[in-house]
């Protein structure tokens, strides 16, 4: 926990704004970790982190307890990184159901392996898409991971097993490479 969790936010009815930018100083680089490794886009990341803050800012009233504010803040970015996501998909799903009916029967190539991994990687749960990028595409150890998530050395171990496991299997199911 943080020194800025404990300070007192609100005093004569109103939010101390300072506090409140040590808070977003302090828990930023996880969260916008966080966000990265949901999105795997950068722009995106730094939006979400921001809107995050933005939302724990005018909700911070409905927080009991200052010393959760990381967890609290984590679950809002979360929510909003799936809710993006979501649009994503929406938006991918009607390319690619273009893109099936123009191009009937086109061979696989290097770019399309890129692609097939982006898309079994989207369709791994959260609790194990999360560590998985973490790990592989921040370079983070397993204890890293479990900082960051707020879960176990032990869990966060777990999770990139049953994920690496699970990607085999969407990847092969695709017909395809590991």
């Amino acid at each position: 926990m943080k020194r800025c969790d404990n300070k007192l936010f609100f005093s004569k009815g109103y939010l101390d704004r300072k506090a409140y930018a040590e808070l977003v100083k302090n828990h930023s680089g996880r969260i916008f970790a966080i966000c990265f490794s949901m999105l795997s886009n950068r722009e995106d990341a730094e939006d979400v982190t921001q809107q995050a803050f933005l939302k724990g800012f005018s909700d911070i009233r409905q927080l009991r307890d200052i010393s959760k504010f990381g967890a609290w803040i984590t679950q809002i970015a979360k929510h909003m990184c799936l809710d993006l996501l979501r649009r994503k998909k929406l938006n991918k799903t009607a390319l690619k159901q273009i893109a099936d009916d123009e191009v009937k029967d086109e061979p696989a190539n290097d770019d399309n392996k890129y692609s097939r991994l982006q898309s079994a990687l989207m369709q791994l749960k959260d609790e194990y898409r999360l560590p998985l990028m973490l790990y592989y595409f921040d370079g983070k150890s397993t204890k890293k991971i479990a900082e960051t998530l707020e879960i176990t050395v032990d869990l966060a171990h777990t999770h990139l097993s049953r994920a690496r496991k699970k990607l085999r299997q969407i990847l092969s199911t695709e017909g395809g490479a590991q």
